[in-house]
């Protein structure tokens, strides 16, 4: 490995560490120095990429894996879909190492990305409705007390706490977005947001996937040269 690469894998091994202590930031941070290696290639010159490609998507398995031991931690049904589609990335990733074609990642998106950060969200702004509140529910119609309560969770269980639903209450009525927030929130893990939350985490990635590595939207001009066009465009002719 040349020089350039080891201080691009430094600098890439130091943007994952922060999901460990932030979910949701750290998830932030890690994919926008993902990208840092484009601009990096642009400003150093010690020794440049070698396949550029192979080498991404080997480091893109150390943020990866950050993400999957902070997702262990979670309730089993998240927790159990992030272990699934981990495992589905990395099998496109073996492909691609093997047969060098970068059309063959659109097969297999990189959902588990975008599901770490869809559950992260929901954990952190408290729109997830609690396990202890689930399974209380399940075997009493009567409110109970929760022994051990999480993070997010107030002490009466419920199927969303005042705290959480006062945050939601004015969305909630607006006339297009009211009918998702009520469908979405509080989160409860049921099969039809399930499937509704994975097919948009599909389609989003698969879409990115295809801007990337089939459509090439991308390819023609450096990182530093988009970025001094998107200026001039937000500046010109001032």
């Amino acid at each position: 490995m040349t020089t350039e690469m080891w201080i691009i894998a430094a600098v890439r091994v130091a943007g994952s560490l922060p999901v460990l202590r932030w979910p949701l930031a750290g998830a932030f941070i890690a994919i926008f120095v993902d990208l840092s290696d484009l601009f990096l290639r642009d400003w150093l010159d010690l020794g440049g990429v070698k396949d550029y490609q192979r080498f991404d998507k080997s480091l893109d398995q150390v943020y990866m894996l950050t993400f999957l031991l902070v997702a262990l931690r979670w309730q089993p049904t998240p927790r159990n879909i992030a272990a699934a589609l981990y495992a589905f990335r990395l099998v496109g990733s073996v492909a691609f190492e093997v047969t060098g074609d970068r059309a063959v990642l659109i097969l297999f998106p990189n959902a588990f990305e975008y599901w770490f950060i869809f559950v992260a969200a929901l954990k952190h702004f408290g729109w997830e409705e609690a396990e202890q509140h689930r399974i209380s529910y399940a075997s009493s119609y009567e409110p109970t007390v929760t022994k051990h309560p999480t993070r997010h969770s107030h002490v009466e269980a419920g199927p969303f706490s005042e705290g959480q639903r006062s945050r939601t209450q004015g969305p909630s009525s607006w006339p297009v977005i009211g009918p998702f927030i009520r469908f979405a929130i509080p989160f409860r893990y049921s099969r039809k947001q399930l499937i509704v939350a994975l097919a948009v985490v599909f389609a989003a990635k698969m879409f990115h996937e295809y801007m990337l590595h089939v459509g090439q939207w991308f390819e023609g001009f450096t990182a530093t040269e988009a970025l001094e066009a998107i200026w001039r465009f937000f500046t010109s002719p001032y």
